[in-house]
C-alpha cells in the first residue's frame, strides 16, 4: 500500500528517480520493425537529403469498431507499410498485407515512401479510412474501409492524384458545415508560384471526392505571403474552433518563421490572423491543440529548437519551443517562459495528454536531427531525448521524461498518446526515423479515476470530430475538442480522455455537436469508455431500456454490409420495437 501511493506521488509532483511508471513493452507487445532506408542520406558530394530524414509516423484509431485502438506504421522503404491490429490483450496482430494497406516504396505504377498516415471517416459510412502522405512529388493513398478488416485503394477516384508536392502531414475537419470531413495538408519545402494552388486545404464531396480548394479560400496567397523564397514550408496542420463560433479555423505549425493562424470567416474562405509579435516559433515543427489552463479556450503548442549552448551551427533558430495561450477571440498569447516550456531541444511530434489522471493536461514531445557522421552540423542533436512536461496546475510545468521512464534518444517523429490496453491510463508511443518505435505502457496506480468518451453516429461526420464534450467532476469542468488532426507525422485517436483525479462521478457530460445539437448525460460513473450519439439516435431512454445495445448490433450489420440507411423510417406503430431500433441506429425519425 505505501509504494502505491508512494508511486502516485511520485507522478502527481515528479519526485525521485528511482521509480518510473512508464515501462517500454514494444516487444511485449508483438511490436517488432524499423523505419529506414536503403540509400544513405548523406550522398558523396555531401549534400544532405532533409525530405527523407523528416519522415516516418504512425496513425491510431479503432478500425474495426470493437472498442480498441489499431496502429498503421509507415516504413520508409525498407519493407512494406505495417496494420496492427489490437487484440484487446495487450498485444497486437500485424495484419498489412490482408488488409490491402500494405504499401511498399516501390511498385506498380507509385513510388510510395510513406508519410504522415491519418483515420478518418471521409465517405461518411461509420468506419474509419485511411490516409498515407507521400514525400518526393508524388500522391499520397486513399483507402476506403470496406467494414470486414479489409480496405480498397480510391486514391484514383478521390482527386487527391493532382497533388504535385511532398505530403508531411494530414488533417481532417468540416471546415464548410456541410456534415463531412475536409482535408488540410502540409506540403514542406515545396515551391509556390504566384497565382497556383499550394495544395492545402480540400473539400470533401461526402463521398471521399476531393476538390482542391487553396486559391478560393485565400490560402495559397497567404502562404506566398509570408513565406521566405517562395516555398511552402508547412509541417503540421490542425483544425480548432479558436473564437467558439461554431466553425472550424486553421493552425499550421510551419518552418522557417512561417507558422500561421487562419480565421474561418464562415462563407468558404480565410482570413490570417497570424500575429507576427506573438507567433514568433522560429522552427515549427510539431503541435499540440488543447484547453491546457482549464478556461474552456484552447491553447496551441509548437515544437521548435531549443539549443543548450545558445547558439546556431547551422541555418535555424535556437529560441525554443512555443505555448500560444488562446485568448478566445481567436488570437493568442505567448505564455512559454511563464509555463516552462521552451527548453525542447530539436522538437517534432507533440501531444497534449493528462498521463496521471489529475485533471489537467500534460505535454510530451519527441525530438532529435541528423546521426553523426551523416550531418555534422547538428551533432548536438544526435541523442536528444525526448520531453514530458508534466502540469503542476497552476499554468507551469515541469520537465520529466526521464524520471517517468519516457525519456528516449532516438530520432524522434511521431508521437501519440492513447489508452492501448483499457486500464484507465493513457500510454505514449513513439515513432523514429531510420530506427524503431517504442510504446511505453503507463502503470500508475489507482485512486485517480478517469473517463473516456467516444462519439458515433454524427452523420457523415461519424466520430464527431470538432465537437465538444465538456466534463464537470469534481469542482471542475474539462473541455476537449475532438479532432482528426496532426501531432507531426502522427495521430491520436479521435476520442476523448479526463483524469477526474479523486472523483468517481461525473456529474455532467456535455457533447456540443459540430451542427450544433447537443447530448447531456448526469451523474456518469468513472472509469469507463462511454460512447455517445447525437440527440437524434438517442430520443429514447438510451440507457435504460436496452435499445442502444440493440441499435450497436444493427449498426455494425448494417456497416459490414454496406448498407445504406432506408429513405424512411419504419412505422412505429406497425412495428415499434423495430421502428425504435432502426430510428436509433440511422437517426431519423424520433423513437
Amino acid at each position: 500500500m505505501l509504494a502505491g501511493v508512494a508511486l502516485l506521488v511520485l507522478f502527481a509532483l515528479a519526485g525521485a528517480a528511482a521509480a518510473q511508471p512508464f515501462s517500454d513493452v514494444t516487444a511485449a507487445a508483438g511490436i517488432d520493425h524499423q523505419h529506414g532506408w536503403r540509400e544513405p542520406l548523406v550522398s558523396e558530394d555531401g549534400s544532405f537529403d532533409e525530405r527523407r530524414h523528416f519522415a516516418g509516423g504512425v496513425a491510431a484509431g479503432d478500425i474495426d469498431g470493437d472498442g480498441w485502438v489499431d496502429l498503421y506504421f509507415v516504413r520508409g522503404d525498407v519493407g512494406p507499410h505495417l496494420l496492427f491490429r489490437n487484440r484487446g490483450d495487450g498485444t497486437f496482430e500485424e495484419v498489412g498485407a490482408a488488409a490491402g494497406v500494405a504499401l511498399v516504396a516501390v511498385g506498380p505504377g507509385r513510388f510510395h515512401a510513406g508519410c504522415g498516415p491519418a483515420f478518418a471517416d471521409v465517405d461518411g459510412d461509420g468506419r474509419l479510412d485511411l490516409f498515407v502522405g507521400n514525400l518526393l512529388g508524388e500522391p499520397p493513398a486513399l483507402f476506403r474501409n470496406r467494414g470486414d478488416g479489409t480496405f480498397a485503394d480510391v486514391t484514383a477516384a478521390s482527386g487527391l492524384l493532382a497533388l504535385t508536392r511532398a505530403t508531411y502531414s494530414a488533417a481532417f475537419g468540416d471546415v464548410d458545415g456541410d456534415g463531412d470531413l475536409d482535408l488540410a495538408l502540409a506540403h514542406w519545402n515545396s515551391i509556390l508560384v504566384p497565382g497556383e494552388s499550394s495544395e492545402t486545404l480540400w473539400r470533401n464531396d461526402g463521398r471521399g471526392r476531393f476538390t482542391d480548394v487553396s486559391r478560393e479560400s485565400g490560402i495559397a496567397a497567404a502562404l506566398l505571403a509570408g513565406s521566405e523564397l517562395a516555398f511552402d514550408f508547412t509541417f503540421t496542420p490542425n483544425f480548432a474552433d479558436l473564437d467558439d463560433d461554431g466553425d472550424l479555423d486553421l493552425l499550421i505549425a510551419a518552418d522557417i518563421g512561417s507558422s500561421r493562424v487562419f480565421r474561418n470567416r464562415g462563407d468558404g474562405t480565410f482570413e490570417d490572423r497570424t500575429d507576427r509579435a506573438v507567433i514568433s516559433d522560429e522552427n515549427g515543427m510539431g503541435a499540440a491543440v488543447g484547453d491546457v489552463d482549464g478556461d474552456g479556450v484552447l491553447d496551441w503548442f509548437v515544437s521548435s529548437i531549443w539549443d543548450p549552448d545558445g547558439f546556431a551551427e547551422g541555418a535555424w533558430g535556437v529560441s525554443g519551443n512555443r505555448l500560444y495561450r488562446g485568448r478566445g477571440d481567436g488570437t493568442f498569447a505567448d505564455v512559454t517562459t511563464t509555463a516552462g516550456v521552451r527548453e525542447g531541444y530539436w522538437g517534432w511530434a507533440a501531444t497534449f495528454a493528462d498521463l496521471d489522471n489529475d485533471g489537467h493536461l500534460d505535454l510530451f514531445h519527441v525530438n532529435g536531427f541528423g546521426r553523426s557522421p551523416d550531418y555534422e552540423p547538428s551533432a548536438a542533436f544526435h541523442s536528444d531525448p525526448s520531453r514530458l512536461f508534466l502540469a503542476r496546475g497552476d499554468g507551469t510545468f515541469a520537465e520529466r521524461a526521464a524520471e517517468l521512464g519516457v525519456a528516449g534518444d532516438g530520432m524522434g517523429r511521431g508521437a501519440v498518446a492513447f489508452d492501448y490496453d483499457r486500464d484507465g491510463d493513457l500510454d505514449l508511443l513513439t515513432t523514429s526515423n531510420a530506427g524503431p518505435p517504442h510504446l511505453f505502457r503507463n502503470d500508475a496506480p489507482p485512486p485517480h479515476h478517469f473517463l473516456a468518451v467516444r462519439l458515433e453516429g454524427g452523420g457523415p461526420n461519424s466520430a464527431g470530430v470538432g465537437a465538444r464534450v465538456l466534463v464537470e467532476a469534481g469542482g471542475r469542468t474539462q473541455m476537449r475538442e475532438l479532432r482528426a488532426g496532426s501531432n507531426y507525422l502522427s495521430q491520436d485517436p479521435i476520442e476523448a480522455h479526463f483524469g477526474l483525479g479523486e472523483a468517481a462521478t461525473a456529474e455532467r457530460v456535455e457533447v456540443r455537436w459540430p451542427d450544433g445539437a447537443r447530448t447531456v448525460r448526469e451523474s456518469v460513473a468513472a472509469g469507463q469508455l462511454l460512447r455517445l450519439g447525437p440527440p437524434a439516435a438517442c430520443a429514447a431512454d438510451c440507457n435504460g431500456d436496452g435499445r442502444v445495445a440493440a441499435a450497436e448490433v444493427l449498426r455494425a450489420v448494417r456497416l459490414a454490409a454496406g448498407a445504406a440507411a432506408p429513405a424512411s423510417c419504419p412505422s412505429l406503430d406497425a412495428t415499434p420495437g423495430a421502428g425504435a431500433v432502426v430510428a436509433q441506429v440511422f437517426g431519423c425519425g424520433d423513437p
